[in-house]
């Protein structure tokens, strides 16, 4: 294996480039890896478990060092990770763990801390509200972001009036899912979105049906997203959301980095978890955020 600081090589295969969850993990890693003088290459897995499994053992041919991925299969990702750790190269992976892999990144904003936070806001303002959940695609990480959300908002005799999943992950295909859960239930108090992009599409689909968004300390419904990407803080500001939570992505990406550093370059065994912590932004704090 090189020694050299610069010669160390690390391929990633993305999950999904375009998502607004895992796509600045990828800024993260390049712009760590370019600090430290190493090679950095990425695929886009758009959202397929078997082309990612194809890049991993692309990325075994190259071949790379190391290899990150934001798992969008455990069952089908393992044998990859197999086949790669076999010849040496070392493994990163995030949200979920891997036994292949030396660390996990995982991000706080999809364990049961965030969706407490979330449930204890909703319930504070409105007790025993009545809560829509938009879910999002079945990548191990987001699932359990919703499923400790549902869990949570029980614990806070929140009311799940029904849950959707926006599966494709954006605005676009959020809408019609949304929408016609807001048909449904027009009695809402609240809608818990898995990401940002989701409850933009949300705030649309209010907007059309004349039904205001909560400021958080007044009328409307509260309406929460994950993610803390620009778009959603300009909307916090307009009032068009409630709060939303910044996953901090670019930390993730550049933690992976030092955890192969640790590895490569020093020879030490890395923490086996690393956990990037959540900032929740509302009208309160909103001008404090900081741009990734």
């Amino acid at each position: 294996m090189p020694s050299g600081r610069a010669t160390f090589h690390v391929g990633e295969s993305c999950a999904f480039a375009d998502g607004p969850a895992v796509g600045p993990i990828t800024r993260g890693q390049q712009q760590r890896a370019e600090e430290i003088g190493w090679r950095f290459s990425t695929l886009d897995a758009a959202l397929s478990e078997e082309r990612q499994v194809e890049q991993i053992d692309e990325l075994v041919a190259l071949p790379v060092d190391a290899l990150t991925a934001y798992t969008l299969d455990q069952a089908l990702a393992e044998p990859a990770y197999v086949r790669a750790a076999a010849v040496g190269i070392r493994i990163v992976t995030f949200g979920s763990p891997s036994p292949s892999a030396a660390t996990v990144i995982r991000q706080k904003v999809d364990s049961y801390a965030c969706a407490a936070d979330a449930a204890a806001y909703i319930s504070e303002r409105v007790p025993n509200g009545r809560v829509l959940v938009i879910g999002g695609p079945p990548i191990p990480a987001l699932a359990a972001r919703t499923a400790n959300f549902v869990a949570a908002a029980a614990a806070r005799g929140l009311q799940i009036l029904a849950h959707g999943d926006n599966i494709g992950d954006i605005e676009e295909t959020a809408r019609p899912v949304v929408g016609n859960l807001i048909d449904r239930h027009s009695n809402v108090d609240a809608i818990w979105c898995f990401n940002d992009y989701t409850a933009l599409g949300a705030a649309k689909e209010l907007a059309l049906r004349g039904l205001p968004v909560s400021s958080g300390a007044g009328a409307g419904v509260i309406l929460s997203g994950i993610g803390g990407i620009p778009a959603a803080i300009h909307a916090l500001r307009d009032r068009q959301m409630t709060l939303t939570y910044d996953s901090q992505p670019v930390a993730a990406g550049r933690a992976a980095i030092d955890a192969l550093e640790t590895i490569l370059l020093h020879k030490r065994s890395p923490d086996p978890e690393v956990w990037i912590d959540f900032v929740r932004y509302d009208l309160s704090n909103v001008g404090d955020h900081q741009p990734w």
